[in-house]
């Protein structure tokens, strides 16, 4: 059985989170997409704090001795999962970023080339 603190503890932090991505949000400081995310954890807290025959029975499910554990485990496997999918979009962006740094690259050079040529043709006429 969840103590009363913990559910206590569960449920104000996970408003107080769910109270700062709606702040960050409207800051436009974070878009909406990554703070679904922290929105939908805070909210799963908060059910499982309120409803804490859920934890029970998913503590029992998985043969967990305690709901508090079950908790943690939760908590856990949402956290590493949402690690996974940010490591796939840093890794998209850093190809992305090589990707455009190099086409930048090589305008610059086609730019610096034809400025050469310039250069060149005009020394020549001199």
């Amino acid at each position: 059985m969840l103590s009363l603190v913990f559910r206590i503890v569960l449920i104000v932090i996970s408003i107080g989170t769910a109270a700062y991505m709606l702040k960050k949000i409207r800051q436009s400081k974070l878009q909406i997409g990554h703070a679904i995310f922290w929105l939908v954890f805070s909210g799963i807290l908060v059910i499982l704090s309120l409803i804490p025959d859920l934890a029970i029975w998913g503590a029992k499910l998985l043969g967990i001795y305690s709901s508090t554990n079950f908790i943690f485990l939760i908590i856990f496997f949402l956290l590493i999962l949402k690690c996974f999918y940010m490591t796939i979009e840093i890794s998209s962006l850093e190809y992305r970023v090589k990707e455009l740094a190099q086409k930048i690259a090589l305008a610059e050079r086609k730019e610096w080339d034809r400025e050469q040529e310039e250069q060149d043709g005009q020394s020549k006429e001199s």
